[in-house]
């Protein structure tokens, strides 16, 4: 007899955690050492590089400016969505 999907997931991550054990509680992070864990975390100068370009944010102005400059349109879309929608 052959389980549906959903019942074998279920039954693999059961299994798993009786395995591996409970995850472990988190840690507070101590607040001397805080802004130093931000700043590791934080996006540094040069990791962002994508929102240093000058986006338009609508496709009519990239039109017109693309016709003026004689340059193609990049419409960047993630997930599926329309090219503004969340990502």
């Amino acid at each position: 007899m052959r389980l549906p999907k959903s019942l074998s997931v279920l039954g693999l991550l059961g299994i798993s955690s009786l395995v591996l054990g409970a995850p472990p509680e988190p840690k507070a992070i101590p607040a001397n050492q805080f802004d130093k864990l931000l700043n590791l975390i934080k996006p540094q100068s040069g990791e962002l590089r994508f929102q240093e370009i000058p986006w338009l944010m609508s496709t009519w102005d990239a039109r017109k400016k693309a016709a003026e400059e004689g340059k193609p349109i990049l419409v960047w879309s993630g997930s599926g969505g329309a090219p503004l929608g969340v990502c």
